[in-house]
């Protein structure tokens, strides 16, 4: 369940070289022309998660866990989230043994995913035979971490904090291939 996803991309190819207003003969055409950007950008909301109580006191019962009693509101403005504390952890109660918490399957969700992507490339015609390209790619370039979900096991130390992240942080890579 992920009710808001956008991917946005696009190309540019920059105005110079053959064909091309700017630098469009000799060697500054050889230089300048052939360069396209790329962007991809990537934004969602967050994930649903399923909050547990760590102990179940009615195992013996069958239930395969427990769910908590919720007490009060348990999302947080986006100005109060952080890392340690991304729910409201307060909003829970422990559920005693032969009662059934009114937690619902999902009552909070998880951190947003945000992206940002660019590659720069430059094609090269060197003969009726070869082209070769060069590639500059940035990936995550914001270097804006990507949360893993928070715990959601009621009773345990870590409970409503994240402790990881997804994704890498800002990767940049070089490439060069020389094509028939």
């Amino acid at each position: 369940d992920m009710p808001n996803v956008t991917s946005i991309s696009g190309i540019y190819e920059l105005p110079a070289g053959p064909g091309h207003r700017f630098a469009s003969r000799g060697l500054r055409s050889k230089l300048l022309g052939g360069w396209t950007l790329n962007v991809i950008a990537s934004l969602q909301s967050g994930m649903p998660v399923t909050v547990t109580q760590a102990t179940n006191n009615n195992a013996f019962a069958g239930f395969a866990l427990q769910r908590p009693t919720i007490v009060g509101k348990p999302a947080l403005d986006p100005d109060q989230r952080t890392p340690a504390r991304f729910f409201n952890t307060s909003a829970f109660t422990t559920t005693p043994q032969f009662a059934i918490g009114n937690a619902s399957r999902n009552p909070v969700r998880g951190p947003a995913y945000r992206d940002l992507d660019i590659a720069l490339i430059k094609h090269t015609k060197l003969s009726e035979q070869f082209d070769l390209e060069f590639r500059g790619e940035i990936f995550n370039i914001t270097n804006t971490p990507a949360f893993a979900q928070p715990n959601g096991s009621f009773g345990s130390a870590a409970f409503g904090s994240i402790i990881s992240t997804t994704t890498d942080p800002r990767v940049v890579q070089f490439a060069v291939r020389l094509s028939r």
